[in-house]
């Protein structure tokens, strides 16, 4: 907060005021999806908020309640207690969060956050997208008047479809109103708190026309009451049960956060640093613990909106946590008659704005095989869940990896008159081989996938040349590893070419893969004369002894 701007100040206000107002009934919602006190998920947003605001890195991210989260509580929670006692099942719901918080911590503590590294710009794309298009399909029932009973995307649209029938005609006029009015308001008048005034407009609305009697569902009475502080009162036979969901909540957090962190680091450069965020993340779920809520996350919704407000640093998660916590302490009642669509009204427009169909064209137009990777990250994400799709897609970005890694580009090098160095013959116009010499370059580290590959690329050049080849230089400028099958495939290839009277050498090979050559023993069956530290004194030596010139002695320019 030192760099803090002064011009900052107007736009963190405003987006504090919106999210606050968004949190208080997404707060409050999610709490009774967890299946605690409504007013606990009042709290686990301002404790979550406060305690990112210390330690976490993004100066967008919004940390708080969440449905994926709340979703997965509630079908752990279920499993272990039953709702019929509420304070061993609250203290089992802080237990949780605990559990999150500290595997968190460890994961952070242990700098796994480089994990995030996995996450390239397609999964981000299609992530982002993905997620985008789940927080619309949470709110679709709520716009149409309709119960949602499906927790997943497919599941909720088809619900919606099958009972439109039974819509509610006020509630999707309101709605359709509302999502307009949101959407004019971000064209014209950018800088006003759009989803505010229609919170307040709308509750006003509501009460002034009674719309809860025309059928039109509001928030409802809400008990105003302090928070409960104290650790969970529970035994290690709980912990063993509820491990696999704190590991499951600890990744789905950890993933969904660092991707939308990163969102919006990018946009507006600054640096995101993943193991940060892990500590983010454990501050934010340890606090909750504290506070006997629940297990919080990042939540996409609220970022985008603080996003669109303008919000420029961490000071809006700060004050909305406390407008949020004055409002729980003083003023619940005043919420009763807030029309749910009006909130599934400011989700939806905030999730359609984080679309991104602009940067999907332009991956199709770079390289297609990403823009294809983007687009099953979305598919991924929408029918398997978050995290599913997430490592689904990094299965398929490292499937894609090592397949270019086992075909990867390679050269025949030449000379052109005029221009130092050795150049790939089929982008140089002009570029003329040494007769007898065949100088090859492998742009990939040797590892076992791509073993076979070069030894077969090396035996179709040396059959299809014209002189006969006598020498093959392997230009390794690019090869930075050589694990032990590809050093045998080397091996291979050298006594083949051996037994055809040609010499492999290896040129500008750097200091690992030289002691990589000598741990398998490659540097010996080569001959250390063999191996040169440029591509230029390989050739150099070939055309000595063309020409009759004894070797120069140890001082050339080989590898000794």
């Amino acid at each position: 907060m030192s760099a803090y701007s002064r011009a900052w100040l107007r736009p963190d206000l405003l987006s504090a005021l919106t999210i606050g107002a968004m949190l208080v009934p997404q707060g409050l919602a999610y709490a009774q999806i967890v299946g605690v006190r409504p007013v606990t998920g009042l709290y686990a947003g301002v404790a979550a908020m406060l305690a990112y605001a210390l330690f976490g890195p993004s100066r967008h991210l919004m940390l708080g309640p969440e449905a994926g989260a709340a979703i997965i509580a509630a079908s752990a929670l279920g499993g272990v207690v039953s709702g019929d006692d509420p304070a061993r099942y609250a203290s089992l719901a802080a237990l949780l969060a605990l559990m999150v918080g500290l595997l968190s911590l460890v994961a952070g503590l242990f700098k796994t956050g480089a994990l995030a590294d996995f996450l390239s710009k397609p999964i981000l794309i299609g992530y982002t997208n993905g997620a985008a298009l789940i927080i619309i399909g949470s709110q679709l029932a709520r716009m149409f008047g309709l119960e949602r009973r499906a927790e997943d995307f497919p599941g909720q649209v088809l619900e919606v479809g099958r009972n439109l029938h039974g819509m509610h005609l006020p509630t999707v006029l309101l709605g359709v109103g509302i999502i307009g009015c949101l959407v004019l308001l971000r064209q014209w008048l950018p800088r006003l708190p759009g989803p505010l005034v229609l919170v307040v407009l709308t509750t006003v609305a509501a009460s002034v026309f009674q719309l809860h009697h025309a059928g039109v569902k509001v928030v409802g009475p809400i008990a105003a009451s302090p928070p409960s502080f104290g650790l969970p009162s529970v035994g290690f036979s709980d912990v063993r049960a509820l491990l696999p969901a704190a590991l499951s909540l600890a990744l789905v957090n950890y993933a969904s956060s660092v991707l939308a962190g990163r969102l919006y680091a990018d946009k507006h450069h600054y640096r995101l640093d993943g193991n940060q965020e892990l500590l983010g993340q454990a501050a934010a779920n340890v606090a909750c613990a504290f506070t006997q809520g629940f297990p919080v996350t990042g939540s996409d919704s609220r970022t985008a909106v603080n996003d669109a407000m303008g919000g420029k640093s961490q000071l809006v998660g700060v004050v909305a946590a406390v407008l949020v916590a004055v409002f729980a302490l003083f003023f619940t009642p005043l919420l009763q008659n807030l029309p749910l669509v009006t909130l599934g009204g400011i989700v939806i427009v905030a999730a359609v704005y984080l679309v991104d169909v602009s940067s999907l064209v332009a991956l199709w137009r770079i390289r297609r095989v990403e823009a294809v990777l983007a687009v099953v990250t979305t598919v991924a994400v929408l029918v398997l869940g978050i995290l599913q799709g997430i490592l689904v897609a990094v299965a398929l970005a490292l499937g894609d990896l090592i397949r270019r890694a086992a075909h990867p580009h390679d050269a025949v090098l030449g000379e052109r008159e005029g221009v130092a160095g050795w150049h790939d013959i089929t982008r140089h116009e002009g570029t003329r081989t040494v007769p007898g010499l065949l100088v090859y370059r492998f742009d990939a580290p040797m590892f076992f996938a791509n073993a076979r590959h070069l030894r077969e690329q090396v035996r179709v050049l040396v059959a299809r040349a014209s002189p006969p080849v006598r020498e093959v230089v392997l230009d390794a400028s690019a090869v930075f590893d050589l694990d032990v099958t590809a050093a045998e495939g080397l091996e291979k290839l050298r006594q083949e070419l051996e037994d055809e009277g040609i010499v492999l050498v290896i040129a500008d090979a750097n200091a690992p893969l030289r002691g990589m050559l000598r741990r398998t023993g490659m540097m010996e069956r080569l001959g250390e004369e063999n191996v040169y530290l440029t591509v230029e004194a390989a050739v150099a030596r070939f055309q000595r002894r063309g020409a009759g010139v004894p070797p120069e002695p140890p001082s050339s320019p080989a590898l000794h």
